[in-house]
């Protein structure tokens, strides 16, 4: 795809986030309570007027007519240019110039207001504002994106306002609009009611960046120039806090603290305690809350085939979809991933087995092969040619302990003693931490050995030979 050419001439479109949406305001669009003849000189004829002849009828420049109501002062980000060098999706019209306008990507004629009247929304096309935005830039989306901008460049004009760089009187640098609006116009903030999915946190940790009024903006939590370290630029003393409160496992506990993990208050009857749930009860957005990144070790909200009978006490939703609580407990006393189970003493993957056909799940072994790509996506969620330069950045569906406990037992090893810890001195090659410097089953074992014809490493040990081999290396007498 070819980039669009941008010319200095550039102006900034103002219908695309009016000050007030008709979407958030609750009414129809307003649009069609005005007269034809306000806008056009010549009415066209519904439905046969070529496109060119009705921009041909206006009384002023599409955009200009656009300024009218929508001023620059309600600034938006995305650019009017002079000039596309590339034809646009089918049903998103340019000028008769070829311009990218106003009304390239909205339908001031639509009848539905939602979604700022946006071309794609009515027929289904599009579902989400970013559908919109890739179907023009696609693969080109990652070389305009602002949050991916060195100094001074000029893609820093999307959020703030003169010369990269420049700042006021005050030493501030100038934004645009407010940061809610500019946020909003990419990630469609408002739609997703964000941070309202999120549980409010009493205590924000010191030094994190406020409004105006000491509120908090979504610049509180996230860094918009980018944290390499951290998912969604997610400020890194913010995840600090977020993973002290994280590991403060609230699970079969009866304290009051515990017990607002998940409860609004604490009551005495368990039938008010179960009407009493955070987020209107709807248990998939409690465990989010916590477990927001670590929710794909199983498939949830999807429905299971007609051939899968989990029973009464392996709940779904009320519309037959897996959900969290259909394998885990969140009371189970002792149980640190709390997964449901028939019969005491059974191994963690028996309840594996009430769905899922033992001889199919094992025929999967995700270990049995290294060039099956989507077997490789039982682990990982993204990844890359393992031949390539690249081959080290992948990322996995959750920390590797809890990936390797879906089928390995959760028991103390090796040896009775649990080596999930920090260790107290140095750990020797070719043995590797985890993320929070903490010995872990990838540790000891390499996941990607292949087992046939290598003897000495039936346990896929990062060394060869016996486990006492392996214990050596750092239990030496």
């Amino acid at each position: 795809m070819r980039r669009i050419a941008v010319t200095l001439g550039l102006v900034f479109c103002s219908a695309f986030l009016a000050a007030v949406s008709p979407a958030a305001s609750g009414g129809g669009n307003p649009h069609l309570g005005i007269s034809c003849t306000e806008c056009h000189a010549k009415i066209p004829a519904k439905g046969k007027t070529a496109s060119a002849d009705v921009l041909a009828g206006l009384k002023k420049g599409p955009v200009e007519l656009c300024r009218d109501c929508h001023p620059e002062s309600e600034v938006s980000h995305h650019p009017v240019v002079k000039k596309t060098e590339r034809a646009l999706p089918e049903g998103l019209p340019l000028s008769a110039a070829g311009e990218v306008i106003c009304s390239t990507c909205h339908d001031i004629h639509r009848k539905e207001p939602a979604s700022y009247l946006l071309r794609g929304f009515g027929t289904g096309r599009y579902a989400v504002r970013m559908d919109l935005c890739l179907d023009c830039h696609g693969e080109t989306f990652a070389a305009i994106n602002p949050h991916n901008a060195g100094p001074e460049s000029e893609k820093c004009r999307t959020c703030h306002v003169g010369k990269p760089g420049a700042v006021d009187d005050s030493g501030t640098v100038k934004m645009r609009e407010n940061l809610g609006k500019i946020c909003d116009f990419c990630h469609d903030v408002r739609t997703k009611a964000h941070p309202g999915n999120v549980d409010t946190m009493k205590r924000l940790p010191e030094g994190l960046p406020r409004g105006k009024g000491g509120e908090v903006i979504c610049g509180t939590c996230h860094d918009p120039h980018g944290t390499p370290d951290t998912i969604h630029f997610l400020r890194s003393k913010y995840v600090e806090a977020l993973e002290r409160g994280r590991y403060a496992n609230p699970h079969g506990r009866s304290d009051y603290a515990s017990c607002q993990g998940c409860h609004l208050e604490v009551r005495l009857k368990k039938e008010e305690m179960r009407t009493n749930l955070r987020y209107g009860g709807d248990d998939m957005r409690i465990c989010h809350s916590c477990h927001g990144a670590m929710d794909a070790c199983h498939p949830v909200l999807i429905n299971l085939p007609d051939t899968m009978k989990p029973g009464k006490d392996l709940p779904l939703t009320p519309d037959g979809k897996i959900k969290c609580l259909t394998c885990h407990d969140p009371m189970a006393e002792g149980s640190g991933v709390a997964v449901r189970r028939k019969e005491k003493g059974e191994p963690v993957n028996a309840l594996c087995f009430r769905c899922h056909d033992k001889a199919d799940l094992s025929s999967r072994n995700p270990h049995a092969t290294m060039s099956d790509r989507e077997t490789c996506r039982f682990c990982h969620d993204t990844m890359t040619d393992p031949t390539n330069e690249e081959a080290g950045r992948v990322s996995f569906i959750s920390n590797t302990r809890l990936i390797c406990l879906r089928c390995h037992a959760q028991e103390n090893h090796p040896m009775g003693v649990n080596h999930m810890v920090s260790p107290k001195g140095e750990v020797p090659e070719p043995f590797k931490l985890d993320g929070r410097g903490r010995l872990t089953c990838t540790t000891c074992h390499n996941p990607h050995i292949d087992v046939k014809g290598n003897g000495g490493r039936s346990h896929r040990f990062v060394v060869a030979g016996e486990g006492s081999a392996l214990c050596s290396r750092c239990h030496r007498r």
